[in-house]
């Protein structure tokens, strides 16, 4: 039962750069996160990152954990083929098997604070709890803790405990959740920094679709962006509705929305 009732595919490079990971998403600036992360600041490679996260699991009484982000994309909207954008696990998970559907995109959407879970079902099960639990594959671990993280940007994660006591999961509930929760956040981020996104968007979108969303995302008109890219307007239309389908988007607004948290726009 659960405790609590509140509810890869890439390729892991370094940043070109000399600044570090953690100096990139604040993690070690003044009145930062750095004091509750410690050494989580200094992984700068997936292997480390991975590293920090078994042992992250064994000092919590817990076999392993595994990381996932889910990306942005609203309900109703989901393609059939829609990957996680990260992942990172202690154990022999495969990524390209973590498909959003089969990640409890709906249950994630609607759950803020960390919680325990167990293998023992019950009555203290929600529905969507229920349906979480069954899309996790958890069932030979006998209770762990999960972590999410409400990243509207760019889509919401969780980190997973597993593979402990029960007791041990309330346990960590009622005594940490504000630390885990800030832990959970300190992993996401960092995790961004150093784990390239999944190609999880199905067909590409070409440089020049690219292009116009990301104009569109720094509020330039059709006329601007035609005007930036030397086009017509009517040309930077097409390249908009090419990328809102392959995005399954509603409308322009909605494929800028899912492409920033996505990662394949920054502005």
């Amino acid at each position: 039962m659960f405790a609590s009732s509140a509810f890869a595919r890439h390729v892991s490079r370094v940043a070109e750069d000399s600044v570090m990971p953690a100096d990139r998403v604040g993690l070690t600036a003044a009145a930062s996160l750095s004091s509750l992360v410690g050494d989580l600041s200094q992984c700068m490679t997936a292997t480390q990152l991975r590293q920090w996260l078994a042992e992250y699991a064994r000092q919590r009484g817990f076999r392993g954990a595994r990381y996932m982000h889910l990306g942005h994309l609203h309900l109703g909207q989901r393609g059939q083929h829609w990957k996680l954008l990260r992942f990172l696990s202690t154990h022999e998970d495969r990524a390209d098997l973590w498909m959003t559907d089969k990640a409890g995109l709906e249950a994630m959407l609607i759950t803020f604070l960390p919680f325990a879970w167990s293998n023992r079902e019950g009555d203290a099960f929600t529905p969507a709890q229920r349906e979480w639990y069954a899309s996790q594959q958890l069932h030979d671990w006998p209770a762990g803790v999960t972590a999410p993280v409400q990243d509207h940007p760019a889509g919401p994660a969780c980190l997973i405990l597993f593979g402990g006591a029960e007791q041990e999961a309330v346990h960590l509930i009622d005594t940490q959740m504000p630390s885990l929760a800030m832990q959970a956040l300190a992993f996401h981020l960092l995790a961004k920094a150093i784990l390239s996104a999944s190609n999880a968007l199905g067909p590409a979108l070409s440089d020049r679709e690219i292009a116009c969303l990301r104009l569109a995302a720094l509020g330039d008109t059709l006329a601007d962006a035609s005007a930036k890219l030397g086009v017509s307007v009517r040309t930077v239309e097409l390249h908009v509705a090419r990328a809102s389908k392959k995005l399954s988007a509603a409308n322009k607004i909605h494929a800028v929305a899912i492409a920033v948290g996505a990662g394949l726009i920054q502005v």
